[in-house]
């Protein structure tokens, strides 16, 4: 009886050994040991020179200089130092897998066949590739890479084709100024005749620079004459847009002197003063020069809208300011379809059909702060459309004398041409802000 406990004992001491071995090994395929790397880990701050080579076959070369990375060729410019970090970045995080194809016939499909996909070479100090590799397609949620010479194609995360794959144009610096908002301590604007200069008041949040102060020190021509009468909405629009200005494009064939245009913007940051001239357009881009390079830029018509703007579109552009429980009556017309809404105690009528207070009151909201985008340039009725209005709408407010708001044509870009009456200025309104209460009467009225 004690042999068989024994003998039971021992069995059952062989089957947990058993057991906890095959536990503790790798299962079938299952890698032991460090994970195999077809190139060693890098470190970023060893690598002082990078060959890119696009997927079109585009090869551009960055080196560090004094702390800085420069586009060395195809051209020597500042480069973008966010994403040659990027770049940097990817490679000290690159692990590997398994080897995904070893197969040469398929390395065109999985795209790290010579010549067919993105290349990365990154040398050290002493001028030796530490990394070559032929970066492709992600597949299976893996990076497809190759080095250089090798058949293998192994399965890799942490570095990614968009990240190595652009025109030398896309690896230069696209920031035209390197200045904060809050540096931004005067602004000048310059347009023929027309001048104004703007310095920012003592005080204020630095953290919300869009709130900040600005007084006018300087004015002349069509330049708003007062503090009072200054868009400070506009002000800090522009200064915000010119801290933050990319350029799209470098126009390398032109000379700034050929892009000083008429509109002149000075902007002084640490009693320094950075100059920015407009230029002619070129599509939907605006070409742009400065007083800090000899390189003229490109610039998307949309990025520089705010800051693109003449003395006159730094008045107040507000048309009408008149709160929904202040109208006694509001009449609107619309190609020839007038609707006249009258309120008392809060309850909007209609001359013809019942008025729908769900329609009516987003429609009267639209007066509360009707305010323009810019001022027209052009004055000839006829080409305004004012001539003979699209549209108008008649305010009476409580205690204030009527307001008419007149609407000709539309603009290429969309506004509208929009005159108060008894005004000389003519305003260009964004559509939305027009369509918002310019509106027929069956727009406005119960079905």
């Amino acid at each position: 009886m004690e042999k068989r406990t024994l003998y039971a004992l021992v069995g059952v001491l062989v089957l947990v050994g058993i057991a906890f071995a095959v536990m503790r090994s790798p299962e079938k395929g299952q890698r032991s040991g460090p994970a195999p790397r077809p190139v060693p880990a890098v470190k970023a701050a060893d690598i002082l020179t990078l060959e890119l080579t696009s997927d079109k076959n585009e090869k551009t070369v960055l080196s560090r200089q004094s702390g800085q990375w420069r586009v060395t060729s195809p051209g020597d410019w500042k480069a973008d130092q966010q994403g040659v970090k990027q770049v940097l970045d990817g490679l000290e995080k690159l692990t590997f897998n398994d080897v995904a194809s070893q197969n040469v016939d398929k390395q065109a499909e999985l795209g790290v066949a010579d010549g067919k996909g993105a290349r990365i070479v990154a040398k050290n100090a002493k001028g030796d590739a530490v990394v070559d590799l032929h970066v492709g397609k992600s597949v299976g949620g893996y990076t497809m890479m190759r080095v250089d010479g090798k058949s293998d194609t192994w399965q890799a995360s942490g570095l990614y084709p968009y990240t190595i794959s652009r025109a030398p144009s896309g690896w230069r610096d696209h920031a035209i100024f390197e200045l904060t908002a809050n540096d931004i301590s005067k602004l000048t604007v310059e347009d023929g005749p027309s001048k104004l200069v703007l310095e920012r008041e003592a005080g204020g949040d630095k953290d919300k620079p869009n709130d900040a102060k600005w007084k006018i020190v300087e004015t002349t021509g069509t330049a708003p004459k007062t503090s009072a009468d200054l868009d400070m909405t506009q002000v800090n629009a522009a200064v915000q847009g010119l801290s933050n200005l990319h350029a799209s494009d470098f126009a390398d064939d032109k000379k700034v002197d050929d892009e000083k245009g008429k509109l002149t913007i000075t902007m002084t940051a640490k009693d320094k003063p950075h100059t920015l001239w407009v230029g002619a357009e070129k599509g939907d881009d605006l070409f742009v020069a400065t007083s800090d390079s000899p390189q003229v830029y490109t610039v998307k018509k949309f990025s520089i809208e705010h800051i693109a703007r003449k003395p006159i579109d730094y008045r107040d552009k507000t048309i009408v300011k008149a709160k929904a429980a202040d109208l006694q009556s509001v009449t609107i017309e619309d190609g020839g379809d007038t609707t006249t809404l009258t309120q008392k105690d809060g309850k909007w009528t209609a001359a013809k059909g019942t008025a729908d207070d769900a329609k009516v009151k987003p429609a009267v909201g639209g007066f509360e702060n009707f305010v323009a985008s810019g001022f027209a340039e052009e004055k000839d009725p006829a080409k305004t459309g004012l001539k003979k209005p699209a549209g108008s709408a008649v305010l009476h407010e409580k205690g204030k004398p009527p307001v008419t708001i007149n609407v000709g044509a539309s603009t290429k870009d969309g506004d509208y041409f929009v005159q108060k009456a008894g005004s000389p200025d003519i305003y260009l309104v964004k559509k939305y802000a027009v369509d918002r209460w310019m509106k027929k009467t069956a727009d406005l009225t119960k079905k």
